[in-house]
């Protein structure tokens, strides 16, 4: 029986990828397991019969629930769980955190069933709150929490404060009490709990020698302020970053106790400064190419100023591929985002990586507010481009999303579109299917395209094979359709695009499957 529990809900389309391990309620289970409490977590993407694995663990020690939770299709699972929880266990509290939680703290805790958010850095503000309510002591200034309190009992110190009409007929107040601090030294935090997961089950990575991959976070934030991104709404802009010295520390747990040979430094932006960077490139060639690594955490402008010795130590350092985001083939727009680089540095940083056998996949998004037809064909033209000069690259478009607090969010709703008022209503605001759910500056016709370019840009490149985990299927049904979407993407023709309704049909089987799996388990 455990005295805290956190949950990792099934995360939809992306559980059929890859599963990778739960790092942020890793990160908040850390100091409660230092400091000896009994904790569990509970990955429902990887159990049979989650009401079951629950109940085991649920007893008179039992105070909390931790769920966690990202913008989009995560949002349905999360409730779900939620009321189950809510409906067996009334009495102990839940508390939301995560990107969703911490973007719309208010609005989140507005629902009837959570108790708490914690918004920002919740590596100690989830563990105190876990021994006030344990010890029956107040909350009412612990920062970064936002809960309910009735009416009338808001402090004069109170932060951000919102009344709310319930549906038992009595006025509520969502209370915040202000923000989290930012955890500036990670280095200060406590390991990782990786003895909670079965690290067995996680893969980031296929390959066909079976070795074991996983994530690891070295920073957060990212010193950047593009307009379209999360990030500096989610960390204030400013970055922080493990040293060398505590990187190799922990690479060395994976590499020793889990048998780990391939890492993805799952990092908002990886290198820092340039001497660090260099500096943790020069500390990985210790494994002599043993470990193999990646990141999505990159970006042209460091790469385009490299020497030749400089990328010589990045392959010996045993970096296997990058992920670095392009956004756009159009200046305009480039600038229009804010993202501090030029399309001629993207160009030089992809003729560098294509003299080294490193696979890069650049991202790239369409239908931006203000966007021409042109500027988007001409990010297709950019993407086909940079896959001809290297062979190594693969590109992925995705659609514009709002997100809340950025300057585009903004712009987007100037130009029509209408955020969810509800929890449960950004359960659809992904990049795959928000434009048929929210009104926008997009036309019927025009949204069909901008889905058609999304989707085929995922499977006209063979390159992203080693991406796709273990899933036989998956693979089976990406190399069937792979010509198509070449010829598609490649030649630009996304009419007549029926493949959206055939994968719309599959998906809409899961839910089908996973309950007749329910119910033979329960035989």
């Amino acid at each position: 029986m455990a005295q805290i529990i956190l949950i990792q809900p099934l995360s939809g389309q992306l559980d059929e990828m890859s599963i990778r391990l739960p790092e942020g309620l890793l990160a908040i289970a850390a100091l409660p397991v230092q400091k000896g409490y009994d904790i569990r977590i509970i990955d429902q993407r990887l159990t049979k019969d989650f009401e079951r694995a629950v109940r085991d663990e649920v007893g008179p020690e039992t105070v909390i629930f931790g769920v966690t939770c990202i913008t989009g299709e995560q949002i349905g699972y999360a409730v779900e769980v939620t009321q189950l929880l809510k409906a067996n266990w009334p009495n102990i509290p839940v508390v939301w955190g995560g990107v969703h939680a911490t973007l719309l703290p208010e609005q989140t805790c507005e629902h009837p069933d959570i108790d708490y958010v914690v918004a920002g850095d919740g590596d100690l503000v989830f563990c105190e709150l876990f021994e006030r309510l344990r010890d029956g002591l107040p909350v009412d200034d612990l920062r970064g929490l936002v809960y309910k309190t009735s009416a009338g009992a808001v402090s004069s110190n109170a932060g951000e404060v919102e009344l709310n009409f319930k549906s038992n007929g009595n006025y509520q107040v969502v209370r915040r009490n202000g923000s989290t601090d930012v955890i500036r030294d990670l280095d200060s935090l406590p390991p990782t709990p990786y003895e909670l997961v079965d690290f067995s089950k996680y893969e980031i990575f296929h390959t066909d020698d079976g070795s074991k991959s996983a994530t690891l976070n070295t920073a957060r934030g990212c010193p950047f302020r593009c307009r379209f991104c999360s990030d500096p709404v989610l960390n204030d802009g400013k970055w922080r970053g493990l040293t060398p010295d505590k990187i190799i520390e922990r690479l060395d747990v994976l590499y020793d106790r889990y048998n780990v040979r391939w890492v993805f430094f799952q990092d908002d932006y990886f290198p820092g400064s340039k001497k660090r960077f260099l500096e943790i490139l020069e500390r990985l060639t210790k494994y002599n190419g043993s470990l193999k690594w990646s990141t999505c955490g990159i970006r042209a402008d460091i790469i385009c100023k490299m020497t030749p010795e400089e990328m010589n130590l990045l392959e010996r350092s045993g970096c296997h591929s990058l992920e670095m985001g392009i956004e756009s083939g159009s200046e305009r727009i480039i600038t229009l985002l804010n993202k501090a680089e030029t399309l001629e540095e993207m160009r030089e940083a992809n003729r560098l990586l294509a003299k080294t056998g490193i696979k890069v996949k650049y991202s790239f998004i369409i239908g931006f507010p203000t966007e021409t037809d042109e500027e988007m064909e001409s990010t297709i033209d950019f993407a086909l481009d940079l896959e001809r000069v290297n062979p190594n690259a693969y590109c992925f478009v995705f659609n514009f999303l709002p997100i809340v607090g950025t300057p585009f969010f903004h712009d987007a709703v100037q130009q029509g579109f209408k955020a969810p008022t509800t929890l449960e209503g950004w359960a659809e605001m992904d990049f795959q299917k928000w434009m048929r759910h929210y009104s926008g500056w997009h036309k019927p016709e025009k949204i069909r395209k901008l889905e058609a370019i999304a989707f085929t840009s995922y499977f006209h490149n063979t390159n992203v094979l080693f991406k796709l985990g273990g899933s036989k299927l998956i693979r089976f049904c990406y190399r069937c359709y792979y010509p198509v979407a070449k010829w598609r993407f490649e030649n630009k023709k996304f009419g007549f695009f029926v493949e959206w309704h055939i994968k719309d049909a599959i998906l809409a089987l899961r839910p089908l499957i996973r309950t007749l799996a329910k119910a033979v388990n329960r035989i």
